[in-house]
């Protein structure tokens, strides 16, 4: 019996540390990680070099065969929105209008196609991720100051609720477009 490995795609940035973490630790995953940039990720989704990928919310409803597969997502806090807002990523600055909405700024999508116990097990490593975050910022490019950087994950709201699924509906039938930068910074 031959084992598909599904290739999953993430941009490779602060907030999708524990994600990352959780992909390459939980034991029960076995996957091909692309680490790239925002643009190059809807790419490799788009062109079906990846099977699984964290995609820019704006970029959704552009791309065919695209569905979300988690409860995951990357998201801003109600107190820390702002900050978030304030920022000049053309992603985050299309979400600027519907400022009281919450928000998803990423969300994790699939091909129709992918298997549905490869989708249940990134569930689960996302999980671990999100569980263990201090240990994957100690393993990260941010370790520099693991306390405060830790405690800056706070900013981000990693859970996709009802709410913010019905945001971003109404943030996609608007209409606004956001193209992301190949930089997240």
């Amino acid at each position: 019996m031959m084992v598909i490995v599904p290739r999953i795609a993430v941009v490779s940035c602060f907030s999708t540390t524990p994600f990352i973490y959780g992909i390459q630790h939980e034991d029960n995953l076995r996957a091909g990680l692309l680490l790239s940039d925002p643009a190059e990720t809807i790419q490799a989704f788009s062109e079906h070099k990846a099977d699984i990928a964290l995609i820019p919310a704006a970029a959704m409803p552009s791309l065919t065969d695209a569905r979300i597969v988690t409860e995951y997502c990357v998201g801003g806090v109600p107190a820390s929105k702002e900050a978030l807002l304030a920022s000049d990523d053309a992603l985050v600055g299309a979400w600027k209008p519907f400022g009281k909405l919450p928000c998803a700024f990423a969300v994790w999508a699939a091909h129709a196609d992918t298997d549905p116990d490869a989708v249940e097990t990134l569930q689960h490593a996302l999980t671990y991720g999100l569980e263990h975050g201090y240990e994957a910022i100690l393993e990260s490019a941010f370790a520099a100051d693991p306390g405060r950087t830790y405690a800056e994950l706070a900013h981000f709201d990693y859970i996709f609720d009802n709410q913010k699924d019905k945001a971003l509906k109404k943030f996609w039938n608007s209409g606004l477009k956001a193209v992301p930068r190949a930089n997240p910074g």
